[in-house]
């Protein structure tokens, strides 16, 4: 069979010149979500202003302290923050901080993170923007434990990959990450509660964003703390998401939960003494999208447009 030949340039307007636009005006609101983090809150403060001079931008610095009940507030007050008191929820912090946020550019930071990489991270995030080669940025943040990268290939890139396909190449290693920047207009002005904020935050993007990008960051640590079924929590968003854009059938709801069953189960079978992470991790991918379209299989559940 012979094909038509396709121009590599084909709807593209080749120029000898740059075309994007510097952005030489915009201000920038650093907006920190926290709960109980008085002993990282001031160095993560600190971190902010150093990047909004080492832009050369007007900024301002705002914690939004969520549900404190140590003394998070007043150590973000001494290193020079704003402070936003917010109810208790990741979801509800932020959005309570971008609400009193005056930037033009906004950018998000967890009050818990230690960075390690120079510039520091708001430098990194807001930098894209500034430069006119991004309106949005999710950080792409070297990370070592294996329970990120089990979700990253056995739960985000199979469904992912099947419901949001566009969106893979555009959110890098990380999409959990809290730690971003986009220009206001792409902020919501309401957000889940919980944790859950951090992939309806990408999901929204993922519509309205002209350019998400990731951004590759350093080397980094913050505290783990458990966050029980967020996984689960997380599928409910991108299910209700996909049916409301018409990308799948309601009927095809039970079937990917049932799929979800399977490949948690599959994760739980890790044993650290045992298996090599990375073959794991290979492996788990492999069988997930094996399992998630062996699901998926009757008419009407697989994605459509």
């Amino acid at each position: 069979m012979k094909r038509l030949p396709i121009n590599p340039a084909l709807g593209m307007d080749l120029v000898n010149a740059r075309t994007l636009g510097q952005d030489t005006s915009s201000t920038v609101s650093v907006v920190i979500p926290a709960h109980n983090e008085e002993t990282t809150i001031e160095h993560v403060v600190s971190e902010a202003f150093r990047s909004l001079d080492i832009l050369d931008v007007q900024g301002e610095v705002l914690v939004s302290a969520s549900g404190c009940t140590d003394d998070t507030a007043v150590a973000a007050q001494h290193a020079g923050a704003t402070v936003v008191t917010a109810p208790i929820g990741k979801g509800a912090a932020i959005t309570d901080g971008v609400a009193h946020a005056r930037g033009d550019i906004i950018c998000l930071v967890d009050g818990d993170l230690k960075y390690f990489g120079d510039p520091p991270l708001v430098a990194l995030l807001v930098d894209p923007i500034l430069r006119g080669i991004s309106d949005a940025c999710v950080s792409d943040l070297y990370w070592r434990p294996l329970y990120p990268q089990m979700w990253l290939h056995g739960f985000f890139a199979p469904i992912a990959g099947l419901l949001f396909p566009e969106m893979l190449a555009r959110v890098g290693t990380t999409p959990w990450s809290g730690q971003r920047a986009a220009r206001r207009n792409l902020w919501p002005e309401s957000l889940p509660a919980d944790f859950t904020a951090d992939i309806a935050l990408l999901l929204h993007w993922n519509r309205h964003a002209k350019t998400l990008r990731s951004v590759l960051a350093d080397d980094w640590v913050n505290p783990q703390r458990p966050k029980h079924d967020l996984m689960s929590q997380e599928l409910d968003v991108l299910i209700a998401h996909a049916i409301s854009e018409n990308r799948i059938d309601a009927d095809a709801a039970p079937k990917i939960r049932n799929w979800y069953e399977s490949t948690h189960k599959e994760m739980a079978t890790y044993k650290p003494d045992v298996d090599d992470p990375h073959e794991f991790e290979r492996r788990i991918l492999s069988r997930s999208i094996i399992a998630l379209h062996q699901h998926l299989e009757l008419p009407g559940a697989l994605p459509r447009g």
